[in-house]
Order: C-alpha cells, then sequence, then structure tokens
C-alpha cells in the first residue's frame, strides 16, 4: 500500500493514536517531511505541536556512513563498535557534533519563529513523529534526548519502517506504525507523492497547531 501524501498517512496514523486521546500529550515532529504527518495526529489528540532535530554522525571518510546521532539539545547516541572498527578519533566526534548541533539549534530557531520558548516536557506524554524510519538512530537519539528532559511517557509514531527494525524500535519505546514491509528500501517507495517538505508548510502546519 501506498500513502498518497504525508498528510494522508498522517490521518490514518492519528486514527490508530486514540488511546492517547484526553491525556496531557505533546507530539513532537522529525522536520521536515515528519511535520505535516504529526500535524493530523495533533490535530485528531487536539494536542500541541513542535519540532525537534536529530542527525547522524557521519564518518569522517564517508559522511553517509552513520557511526551515531546527535539531537538538538545536544544528546549523543553513539556506535562504539563502528567507532573503534575505524579507529575515530574522539576529536572528530566532538568537533562534528557541535556543528550538528549548532546547524540543527539555527534550522529550528527559523522553523519556530514566533512559537516562543521550547515546551516543558516533564510528566508528559511525548508522542515523535516522523514520516518514516529508515535506520532508527535519529529517532532513537531523539528518544534519549526527550527522556532527558522527563518525559513521563514517550511513544514512537511512524507510517512506515522496515519489518526487521520493529523488535528493536519496540524495546526502545511504544510504537505505533501503518506498514513494516519486508522489502523495506526508502521511505519514500510508500508514498505517491513524496517532494520535500516547503519551509512554510512546516511553519504554518505548527502555527495552525498552536494558535495562542
Amino acid at each position: 500500500m501506498k500513502f498518497k501524501n504525508r498528510t494522508e498517512a498522517g490521518r490514518l496514523l492519528a486514527e490508530q493514536l486514540g488511546a492517547y486521546r484526553g491525556k496531557d500529550v505533546i507530539v513532537l515532529a522529525i522536520p521536515m517531511g515528519g511535520v505535516p504527518v504529526a500535524y493530523e495526529v495533533a490535530k485528531e489528540l487536539k494536542a500541541p505541536l513542535d519540532v525537534i532535530m536529530a542527525k547522524k554522525i557521519g564518518a569522517p571518510f564517508n559522511q553517509e556512513l552513520a557511526i551515531g546521532a546527535v539531537t538538538w539539545n545536544g544528546a549523543v547516541l553513539l556506535d562504539e563498535d563502528m567507532v573503534q572498527k575505524w579507529r575515530i578519533s574522539s576529536d572528530y566526534v566532538g568537533e562534528i557534533t557541535r556543528k550538528l548541533i549548532k546547524d540543527m539549534n539555527d534550522k529550528l530557531s527559523e522553523l519556530r519563529e514566533g512559537q516562543g520558548s521550547f515546551p516543558k516536557l516533564f510528566d508528559r506524554v511525548v508522542i515523535i513523529v516522523d514520516d518514516g524510519v529508515a535506520t532508527g538512530n535519529t529517532m532513537i537519539a531523539a528518544i534519549e534526548a526527550v527522556r532527558d528532559q522527563g518525559a513521563k511517557e514517550v511513544v514512537i509514531a511512524t507510517p512506515v519502517l522496515p519489518k526487521e527494525l520493529v523488535e528493536t524500535m519496540e524495546l526502545v519505546a511504544p510504537l505505533v506504525y501503518l506498514q513494516a514491509p519486508d522489502d523495506f528500501e526508502a521511505v519514500g517507495q510508500y508514498y505517491q507523492e513524496f517532494e520535500p517538505t516547503p519551509r512554510d508548510i512546516v511553519t504554518d502546519d505548527l502555527k495552525k497547531a498552536n494558535p495562542f
């Protein structure tokens, strides 16, 4: 099954999250593509919507080879086996993570313009949404960052992820998903429309979800 677009995927995903209606929930989207999906979830649950970011840390010789991930607020999750295998120095990790953290915070400031300070997560149910999970690295890093802020419960919500990742993600946090194909190659193959999400869509969705 292919979703028509991220909006349709979000509506279908929201139907699976009815158990959280009426609770003290905040929906956090991983931009850019996660925002239209998360907007539909937030609208259905009548919950506030905000954005968080996590980025993979690439190896020095190949930025596409992930050796870990870092979040906007400085939580670092390293694959120690990869770091040791490739003898990657702590100096490199420190330098690249500082750059990624700055880039993420600059981007978040741009996207969250007019939204005020970042909401408190302490003792709240936090649903983290993306338009798909391919490797799980950035999602796991985001979960750890949110837990560090005292969230009462963290939930992963995504329209699609590889079947082989389901068990791993369920060990990390409660997982709500629509599809888990065993021939997964890329998130985009499960959407009819999968163009990059423009900045104005992200900012508009945040404003609509948080009108006050």
